[in-house]
This record gives C-alpha cells, structure tokens and sequence, in this order.
C-alpha cells in the first residue's frame, strides 16, 4: 500500500501527519509546467518581434546606402566633366567642344554613347544599367576688366532612382590658357 507524501509535524504531538493534497503543494507544481510552456511561447514571440524589426532596419539601411552610392556615382560623373573642362587645352587658337560657348544647358554625351544619356552606375560586370540620367552644360563669358576669356562652365546631371529625381550640379571657372 502506498501513500501519498506528507509532512510531519514539528511538535513530538501524536497528530496525523498532513497530506500534502492539502497544502495545495501538489497543485502548485502541476500548474507550474504550464507557466513555463506559456513563458517560452511569450518568449519566442518577442524574439520573433526582434528579429523582424532588426529586418526592417537592415532592409532601410541597405536602401539608403544604395542611394547614397548612386548619389556618389553622379557626383563622380560630373566631378570627371569638370575636372576634363579644366585640364583640357584651351587657346586662341582651339576651343575644345566641352568648353564651347555660349551654350545654355546643352545635353552633354559624356559616355560616347551617342544617345544623350549618361550611364551613372552599372553592376554585374558592367552589363545592367542601375541609373541614369541626362547630363547638361552650361558655358557663359563672364565679363572682366582685361577683356580676357574667361568661361563658367555648369555641368548638371539629372537622374532618377527608385522613383525620385535628384539633381547634382558643379560649376568652375575657366580662362584661356595664352
């Protein structure tokens, strides 16, 4: 015959020992389970929240950074057309075309391409396009004391990524090189 465990008393008293049914013990360590199961569901559920906004915030930054390699590639290209207008020989004697004047926002081919667009970046070993865009010069004479020629020369590169225009503009100055 078995019994169920029971606590003794303290007191040498000739009590009936207490079941331990009674002391709700037995209640609490069967309930006990159930709390844990309900702790790691709650705990899974929160890690889950975790990690699909740690996502969320890989998948913005990586879309940011790609914007802002686009924004630099645009830079570049025109940096490069600036950068030719003012290394390039200009004399009394020859005016390249990048430096002709007056020209009032002229679409500029800056690849060769001969369609009047300009490729910003490409990827996969420069077989897709990623962006864009159309390049414009802009040549004045700008008025001085000496009568001298002296050019400001604008290049804009206008172009689209993922639905929104941007714009990059530099401006130098130029003089002859005689």
């Amino acid at each position: 015959m078995t019994r169920s465990p029971s606590i003794q008393p303290d007191s040498g008293a000739a009590s009936n020992p207490v079941p331990l049914r009674r002391l709700g013990i037995l209640r609490s360590l069967k309930t006990s389970a159930g709390i844990l199961l309900i702790e790691a569901v709650v705990a899974a559920a929160a890690l889950a929240l975790v990690i699909v906004g740690a996502s969320q915030a890989l998948l913005i930054a990586n879309r940011i950074a790609s914007a802002s390699r686009i924004l630099t590639a645009a830079r570049s290209v025109v940096q490069r057309n600036i950068d030719t207008a003012l290394t390039t020989t200009f004399t009394q004697a020859s005016t390249p075309a990048i430096l002709a004047y007056p020209a009032n926002a002229v679409v500029w081919d800056d690849d060769g391409g001969a369609d009047n667009i300009v490729q910003i970046q490409l990827q996969d070993n420069n077989t897709a396009v990623v962006a864009s865009g159309v390049l414009r010069r802009t040549v004045t004479a700008l008025a001085n004391a000496d009568n001298a020629v002296v050019l400001q020369v604008t290049f804009t590169l206008t172009y689209t990524y993922r639905g929104r225009t941007d714009i990059v503009s530099m401006t130098t100055i130029r003089a002859r090189d005689d």
